[in-house]
This record gives structure tokens, C-alpha cells and sequence, in this order.
């Protein structure tokens, strides 16, 4: 083993590497660490998060390591003293044994090792016996709650960061032992190996893709600590996650995928207490070091450069700012940036049935993003329930994923224009972007976690997907999920995208008994009523929403307020969403219905009209290009007569000139 846990380099050539190509990462150590001194520490834990407390040592640490400077090494000893005489580490829940006590565990496993030599035997030995004392606290906790709550959520960042933060401590009693078989050694072997044994599963059950249900908030909290950990281990026992975990190669996109057009703020599936964040210098900068991911790279760099100030507005705390000396490890001058401009417009997350399309790389393009999963994606869902069949595991940690299935976002010029709820602790279907039944969504909504109760068979599913330049088509089935009391049999949404700007949707729905059927569209604003659509204009943007039924429907708008606290540490810190919502509803209760929408961004950029023929309906799509136009249709009965040909297909996608018929996609479930 090195002589210094978690730096994986010779130290004097990590020294002798702070040149230029280096100084904007260690500018960034140095500010934050300034920032340290004076900050007044509460003489009892103050009742709040003190996650920040184990970042602050860390960086303190790192900059005397790199520097000498006695003044760091002193503030670093204040800080660790003050959590010194902290008799337990967190407030009000799972103190102990969560994740303040595991950042500053984590904090303070790295100072105990970096400064090992500049401790008094006093200190020294004051520092070892609250490591051993919060260590032993938490792996008693770990293994005393197998099979329930964090311990085995292995999809969940509880499970990563508090394991990390006790696989550190093993590793710093370990490196300081003199003996193998020194007791303070087979403490620290006992923790890194239970941590080695979680770790062996979490790589294992993350999805291939790299997409995260819990939506790109506590992708950029929780993913960090999979990269912190897997480095760790490479860097203490040669173990390489990076080349056997795809995840870790592959998450990279799913975070790039759901940021905005503008690349500062993201599209917010699951909860997410705020648009602004989500970022991770860290991960970008370990992804490019590891994998030569050039695009990584360029995402670091703009976001240190460009985006950090407004990222540490973020309501994720303790924040982009305390991760430097991440930075400092990870950051690898030798990988070239690339453009985003090399990758595709369009990507589909399989795991997770989340489609992304991007009018362009620019700043100001256009973004639809739409998802349709198993809970917790397909392959947590089916391996949850494998774990309780097989071993009598509950690890249905699925607090963090919405009823949120046939749900899309969408994103113009600059601007939300379709939008999500964010952070919800009593998530409801209502406040999402999908079709209620009599008002009423999923089974068991309204609280925090709405699938504790939920049966194997409740999910929804992507049952057909084409991904191509010149068309991108999807089919999400979500009935399964619906209230059992409604009998829903069916609710499909197709989505259709040719590669122009325009986006279709068309919702299928049928039950066994007549009900309301009701379409909703949240955005931060009404939009106006025009004659034959509506209208959204937001700042730069100007989208256009068309929409049509094979029944007669009313329309109204309303507004959602969704408040929710953010952590049970701190009960006054809340998030507050106004939603404002387009509802559009069958005037009379059927059995069956179906919902055409068109949405438009450029509003007057194409010509949309209904058309209706024997056995079908549907829209032609015009945006003057040499009189070329595109004709969706959709037949109940799964056949219909188009100019002189027959179609046997639910749904179809014609493209026509003045010539005539140059083309027919018949788009249908398998």
C-alpha cells in the first residue's frame, strides 16, 4: 500500500505537478480552504447537517500537504477538534449512523492519515479513538440491520456514502498498524472488507446504462460517492471497478443527456429540490482520467470555469464548493476536451425507458425528454424482488422515484416549458405531466414512498422503441401502475419525433368502466388560448401546443403548490413549486379515449391540422420544406383506407409531397 490512503500518485510528483495546467484546481483548494478560517464552530452540534464539517478537513489537509503551511495544518486541527468533542455525529435521525457522521468520518480518516506525522501523541491518539468509536457505530448499525434500511439499499446513496466513509477509516487504521494482526488493523480489516462485500454487490446491480430513477439531483449527491469509493479501492488494493462496472463508465451521458440546452441547469425527473443543480466536477473529471472521456473533461472545465458560482446555489449541500480537493486527485490535464457536437441528438436509457432529443448542441436549442420505467429502472425492480424472495431482503428504498410514467419535459430557447415537480415528499401522478383517471393516479400515492405495497406486475414498460436520426418513436404502457379500483386496462403513449422540431404525442386509454380522462401539461406559466391551440411564450420562447381528441373535451387551467422539506435534520429548510397546469379533459365519461398533442416550439414554424377519415384520425404536419408534409394517423381499430391505400396498423406515419404518398412507417406495439 501507498504511503498516503486515497491519493493514488507519488506525492512530491503531485507537488511538482501544480503548474499551470493544474492551477485553476488548485486555486479552487486554496479559496475554499481560505474561506475556513474564522468560520465560527457551534460548541454543541449544531441541529442541522454537519456534512460540510468532513469536506473542510479534508481540503484543510490536502492544502498542508501540498503547501506546509502551518496554517492550514492548525485550522485542520480546530475543525477536528470541534468534532472531537461532539459526543455523536448528526441530528435528529439515525444519528450515528448516517450521513453526517459518515462525511465526517470520511474527513477525518483522510487527516488522521495525511497528517499522521504532524499530530502530538495526544492528539493522535484522541483522533484514533473517535474513529474507532464512530467506525464501530456504524458497522454495527450496517450489520445489525441487514436486509432492511440503509444497509442493503444498494441502489441508494445512504448505502454508498456511509460505507465509503467507514471503508476510509478501515483503510487509515490499517495503514498505520505496524502488524497485521495489530487489533486496530483487524478493526479496520473487518471494516473494508464489509465494505468490499457491498460494494461487490452495488457495481453489480447498477444499470448498465448508467441512468439513475432518482433523477439527476441525487445522481450528482449519491454517483460521486461510487467514484470516491471505487478510486479508493483501486488506489488501496489494485481492485478496478472502473474497467468491470459499466455504470461508472456509462453515467457520464445519462448526466449530460438530462442537463439542459443552456448545460447550467437539467431536466428534473425524480426529486430534485431545485433546476440549478446537479453538476459533479468530480465525476466529470474521474470519468475523463479513467476512460479518456474528453467530453467529461470539456463538461468539468465549464463548469469550474463557467457554471460553479451559480452550481454553489444549489440546495444539495454541502455543495460543489468543499469537493475541490476531489478536483486536485482526479483532474487529469493530459485528456483533450471534445465537442458535444460529436454525439448524437437523440439517446435512449433502456433501463430506465428515458428518451432524450436535443435540437442541437447549441445553448439555445430545443429538449424533450420523456421516461416510462419499472420502479427504480428494470433491472433494481427485478432484482429487488429477487433479494426478498431469496433472502427475505425489503430494500424497496424507492422514495426518491415519482409516479411519474408517460411523463415528458420539455425545454425551448432558454426556458422550462413543460415541467416536472421536483422535490415531493407526497408524490402524486396529479403533479406530473401524464393522463389521470377521474382525477386519481397511482395506487398508494400521497406519501413519501408509494411502492411499498406494490406487486410485481405494477410498472410500466416501454413495449416499443425506433431510435434514428430521421425518426425517433417510443410506446410507454403504464396502466399497471393506475389504482386497481379503476379497472384501466390500458394507457399508452406513443411519441413521435422525425427529426424536425415539432414533437408528437398520442395517448391511448381504456378501462372497464366509463370514466374522465384527463390530460395534463404543467409549465411555470398559463399559456394563452388562440384560436384552434395554445400558446406558451416564455422569454425567448414561443412553443405552440395543439391538441386533439376522437371525443368532445373541455379544457381548464390550474395551479399545484407542492412544499416539502428537504431533510429531517433541518424541519425549516423547505422547497416550494407553483406548478401552473393545462388540464384537458373528455366532456362525457367513456370507456375509451384518445389524446393527439403536438408540441411546437417556433410556433408559427409549421402548419398543424386535424384530419379525420373513415376509421382514423389524426394531424398533418407542414413546415414548409418544398411543400413536403408528414400525416400521423391513429385507428382504434387497427386498420383504415388512406388516399386509395389500405393500412392495417394502429398508428402511422405517412410522408407525402405534392407528387404524392413518398412514404408510410407503420408504427405499432410488438
Amino acid at each position: 500500500m501507498k504511503d498516503f490512503i486515497f491519493i493514488d500518485q507519488d506525492m512530491d510528483a503531485l507537488k511538482a505537478g501544480l503548474t499551470k495546467a493544474k492551477d485553476a484546481v488548485f486555486k479552487r483548494l486554496i479559496d475554499q480552504s481560505e474561506n475556513y478560517f474564522g468560520e465560527d464552530l457551534p460548541e454543541e452540534h449544531p441541529p442541522r447537517s454537519t456534512t460540510y464539517m468532513g469536506m473542510a478537513i479534508a481540503n484543510l489537509s490536502l492544502a498542508y500537504v501540498l503547501t506546509k503551511e502551518a496554517r492550514y495544518l492548525n485550522e485542520a486541527k480546530r475543525w477536528i477538534s470541534r468534532c472531537l468533542s461532539y459526543p455523536h455525529w448528526g441530528n435528529a435521525f439515525l444519528v450515528d449512523v448516517d450521513l453526517s457522521a459518515a462525511w465526517i468520518l470520511f474527513g477525518f480518516a483522510l487527516a488522521y492519515d495525511w497528517l499522521r506525522e504532524s499530530f502530538s501523541s495526544d492528539e493522535k491518539r484522541a483522533m484514533k479513538e473517535k474513529i474507532i468509536l464512530q467506525g464501530s457505530r456504524m458497522y454495527n448499525f450496517k450489520v445489525g440491520t441487514e436486509g432492511s434500511g440503509w444497509s442493503t439499499n444498494y441502489w441508494q446513496n445512504h448505502n454508498w456514502i456511509n460505507m465509503t466513509g467507514l471503508a476510509s477509516a478501515g483503510y487509515a487504521l490499517i495503514n498505520e498498524a505496524s502488524r497485521a494482526d495489530d487489533p486496530d488493523a483487524v478493526t479496520g480489516r473487518a471494516w473494508t472488507e464489509c465494505a468490499k462485500e457491498n460494494f461487490d454487490t452495488v457495481y453489480s446491480v447498477l444499470s448498465e446504462d448508467g441512468s439513475d430513477y432518482e433523477g439527476v439531483v441525487y445522481w450528482r449527491y449519491g454517483a460521486m460517492w461510487l467514484f470516491v469509493y471505487a478510486h479508493l479501492l483501486k488506489e488501496r488494493e489494485g481492485i478496478d471497478y472502473f474497467k468491470t462496472c459499466s455504470f461508472l463508465k456509462e453515467t457520464f451521458f445519462y448526466r449530460l443527456y438530462q442537463a439542459a440546452p443552456n448545460l447550467e441547469e437539467q431536466m428534473n425527473f425524480g426529486d430534485a429540490h431545485d433546476r440549478i443543480s446537479g453538476h459533479s466536477t468530480a465525476i466529470y473529471y474521474k470519468t475523463a482520467a479513467e476512460y479518456g472521456n474528453g467530453h467529461a473533461q470539456k463538461l468539468g472545465n465549464l463548469v469550474r470555469d463557467e457554471f460553479l458560482m451559480k452550481e454553489a446555489e444549489s440546495k444539495v449541500k454541502p455543495g460543489i464548493l468543499p469537493e475541490c480537493f476531489f478536483e486536485m486527485l482526479f483532474y487529469d490535464e493530459s485528456v483533450e476536451e471534445e465537442e458535444f457536437s460529436s454525439l448524437p441528438l437523440s439517446r435512449y436509457f433502456d433501463d430506465l425507458g428515458l428518451f432524450v432529443r436535443r435540437s442541437s448542441w447549441e445553448r439555445d436549442a430545443d429538449l424533450f425528454t420523456f421516461k416510462c420505467s419499472h420502479p427504480g429502472g428494470k433491472k433494481q425492480w427485478d432484482l429487488l424482488w429477487k433479494l426478498k424472495e431469496e433472502k427475505g431482503y425489503n430494500c424497496f428504498g424507492l422514495s426518491h422515484q415519482h409516479p411519474d410514467n408517460n411523463s415528458f419535459l420539455f425545454h425551448s430557447k432558454g426556458e422550462y416549458i413543460a415541467i416536472d415537480d421536483g422535490y415531493n415528499r407526497n408524490v402524486r401522478a396529479s403533479d406530473h405531466n401524464v393522463v389521470l383517471v377521474d382525477g386519481m393516479g397511482y395506487e398508494d400515492e400521497g406519501q413519501n414512498n408509494i411502492w411499498k405495497t406494490y406487486t410485481r406486475d405494477m410498472i410500466g414498460d416501454i413495449l416499443n422503441f425506433i431510435i434514428r436520426d430521421d425518426l425517433n418513436y417510443l410506446v410507454g404502457e403504464t396502466a399497471p401502475v393506475y389504482r386497481k379500483d379503476l379497472n384501466l386496462t390500458s394507457f399508452k403513449r406513443h411519441v413521435i419525433n422525425t427529426g424536425k422540431s415539432w414533437y408528437l404525442l398520442l395517448d391511448e386509454l381504456s378501462s372497464r368502466d366509463e370514466h374522465i380522462y384527463t390530460w395534463q401539461m404543467f409549465s411555470d406559466y398559463y399559456p394563452d388560448f388562440m384560436k384552434d391551440h395554445y400558446r406558451y411564450r416564455i422569454g425567448k420562447a414561443d412553443v405552440a401546443l395543439y391538441h386533439y381528441s376522437d371525443a368532445p373535451t373541455v379544457s381548464d387551467l390550474k395551479e399545484n403548490t407542492v412544499r416539502a422539506v428537504m431533510t429531517t435534520q433541518e424541519p425549516d429548510k423547505f422547497t416550494e413549486n407553483h406548478m401552473k397546469g393545462l388540464c384537458i379533459s373528455n366532456r362525457d365519461k367513456l370507456k375509451e379515449v384518445s389524446f393527439i398533442s403536438v408540441i411546437v416550439p417556433d410556433g408559427d414554424s409549421c402548419l398543424i391540422e386535424k384530419i379525420e377519415i373513415d376509421g382514423a384520425y389524426g394531424v398533418v404536419i407542414k413546415d414548409g420544406h418544398q411543400g413536403s408534409f408528414e400525416t400521423i394517423l391513429y385507428s382504434r381499430r387497427g386498420e383504415f383506407r388512406y388516399k386509395n391505400r389500405f393500412i392495417s396498423a394502429s398508428v402511422a406515419l405517412i410522408r407525402e409531397d405534392h407528387s404524392g404518398i413518398q412514404g408510410v412507417n407503420t408504427l405499432s406495439v410488438p
